[in-house]
């Protein structure tokens, strides 16, 4: 069976992750309020074409620019990947916001329809398909908080029975004041909860030659009736790895504190993500994203940032309002 491998990342986050090496060169800020906005990056950098920029709302800004910055390569031209698969939970809900605005001020008259046409799931997926030029597989997956995950097993299942050689994965979600407050007046952002909000590309291929690392195996499950301790070790065993070989747990809890208490008081090494990038249905674009540069850098979380300690396997464990819970698994690429 062919083994998958993350050959590039890129990410916009609310840490300074758009260029990897600004994120782990310098202190990783913890998000202090319950709302944790990206850190957004010079768009115009690879968006180029302004009439085309000024069109494209938050959301699918950053999708396109991760996307991008995934696909181009040492000589500044795009690579072009045999599939594309996009994940989102919400898509533009921002556009999708002004376009209910529009409809009430003009009473449903004269209605601007590109507001409705950026606000659909697929549009980065479709805008970076448009600018690239590629008219290959292109899907999209908004299945809440397994979106990013449910992309990611589209790409691994293209890859291994030969449909495609590389794939492009990218999960993205923005911070909305309607989405923000509804959830404010549910009593959501209390006990240190905090919204976020960023973009997560990939590109994997079969090849090993300068990859980042292994993308071993990646499941998912609704709900968790079952023991997190038991839930990694049964997952890790079906890929015939031990507890002793797991080097890292990077968890991603938004409501289970009790499975994540369970985690911080087993025999595993664990991490909190999303204390770096908040809240919302893909943000375990982002524990995937950590997961790799921490096994390509050969770094590993210390106290006071980051120290120089090779991890073999690290699991990526991550929970969606007390629903969604999925795990991936990296390996180092010997």
């Amino acid at each position: 069976m062919e083994q998958i491998y993350i050959s590039k990342a890129s990410t916009i986050s609310p840490q300074n992750t758009f260029i990897a090496d600004d994120f782990f060169n310098a202190e990783a800020l913890v998000c202090e309020s319950d709302k944790c906005p990206a850190v957004d990056p010079d768009y115009k950098v690879l968006i180029t074409d302004a009439g085309k920029r000024r069109r494209m709302g938050h959301l699918i800004k950053m999708g396109v620019s991760t996307s991008l910055a995934c696909l181009k390569q040492a000589d500044g031209s795009l690579f072009m990947p045999d599939a594309m698969m996009s994940a989102t939970g919400m898509g533009g809900l921002e556009d999708t916001e002004k376009f209910l605005r529009c409809i009430i001020d003009n009473d449903e008259q004269l209605l601007n329809p590109s507001n409705f046409i950026q606000s659909t799931g697929n549009t980065f997926g479709g805008q970076t398909g448009l600018l690239l030029g590629h008219h290959g597989y292109n899907v999209t997956y908004a299945h809440g908080g397994f979106s990013m995950e449910s992309a990611l097993i589209d790409a691994m299942l293209q890859l291994k029975d030969g449909s495609a050689k590389t794939a492009l994965v990218t999960g993205a979600d923005e911070i909305t004041t309607t989405e923000y407050e509804a959830m404010r007046k549910m009593g959501f952002w209390r006990n240190g909860r905090q919204m976020g909000e960023g973009s997560h590309s990939f590109l994997l291929t079969n090849e090993k030659e300068g990859a980042v690392c292994e993308l071993v195996d990646v499941k998912t499950k609704r709900p968790l009736n079952e023991s997190a301790v038991d839930y990694i070790n049964s997952f890790i065993g079906s890929n015939g790895i031990k507890a002793e070989d797991v080097d890292l747990v990077l968890t991603g809890c938004d409501c289970d504190y009790a499975h994540l208490k369970e985690l911080e008081e087993s025999t595993f090494s664990t991490f909190n993500y999303k204390h770096y990038c908040g809240q919302y249905a893909t943000a375990s674009g982002f524990g995937l994203w950590l997961g790799a540069e921490l096994i390509g850098r050969g770094l590993m979380p210390a106290a006071n940032g980051w120290e120089k300690k090779q991890a073999r396997h690290i699991v990526i464990y991550n929970e969606y309002r007390m629903n969604d819970y999925s795990l991936m698994l990296l390996k180092h690429a010997l």
